[in-house]
């Protein structure tokens, strides 16, 4: 399995995640705003980032368990030891591998699919004052 790919995918929608957020004007309810450059900027790395990954997955030389068919010797064949390492599968066992990606999904899967609008609300409406609403109580509110 060539995980590039998954990568690439987690890094774009991480990216994504921020330009969304910004574009619908609640990323301030996420972030400090003295943040949100910063955090701006690093949807361009996340970019960057991801097209790196796929630009990985697509010079990935087949393996031998991936491609039976294309009529040529896999077997490796170095005489040194500088070699570029992208012909060797270093994955991880499947289950370490779904709970390593399951933990990058959480929180996109979380920005996506629960409208920070309702997050805000009921923060709001529980007495509780927002972190980055700019709002302050009155004093006599303090007691």
């Amino acid at each position: 399995m060539n995980h590039n790919w998954i990568r690439a995918g987690f890094l774009a929608a991480f990216a994504f995640l921020i330009i969304y957020l910004d574009r619908l004007g609640q990323l301030p309810l996420y972030i400090a705003p003295r943040m949100e450059l910063y955090v701006k900027l690093s949807a361009i790395v996340l970019n960057a980032a991801a097209v790196h990954q796929a630009f990985l997955a697509l010079q990935r030389k087949p393996h031998a368990a991936d491609c039976n068919e294309c009529g040529h010797d896999h077997a490796h064949h170095h005489h040194h030891h500088d070699h570029d390492h992208l012909d060797h599968d270093h994955s991880m066992s499947p289950l370490k591998s779904i709970l390593v990606y399951g933990l990058f999904l959480l929180p996109l899967l979380l920005g996506f699919l629960f409208p920070a609008a309702a997050q805000n609300h009921e923060a709001n409406s529980s007495g509780i004052p927002h972190l980055h609403s700019g709002q302050k109580l009155p004093p006599d509110d303090y007691e």
